[in-house]
């Protein structure tokens, strides 16, 4: 009984990590929020609102890849290579 529900605990806490991610990166791309970080500082010569948007693009990517593989191994689907089948009717 503990393994049905600790599976379904887990499914539902990438489940919703994965819902979350877009509304982060919308929130953390929003103008009012970019404003933040517009300044005249340079890093390395490379303005901080340049590093702010690549390193949230990239934070965003890297966190949609790390949680790729828990999703696939705990969401249930069709296996790999297979086509889904069109019920008619």
């Amino acid at each position: 009984m503990t393994g049905v529900r600790d599976s379904g605990l887990r499914r539902r806490k990438y489940r919703d990590a994965a819902l979350v991610l877009p509304f982060a990166g919308v929130f953390l791309l929003m103008p009012p929020f970019i404003r933040i970080f517009v300044s005249e500082g340079n890093v390395a010569g490379i303005p901080t609102i340049i590093l702010y948007l690549f390193g949230v693009w990239f934070a965003l990517i890297l966190c949609a890849w790390l949680l790729a593989r828990p999703l696939r191994d705990v969401m249930p689907g069709e296996a790999e290579g297979s086509e889904p089948e069109i019920q008619e009717g």
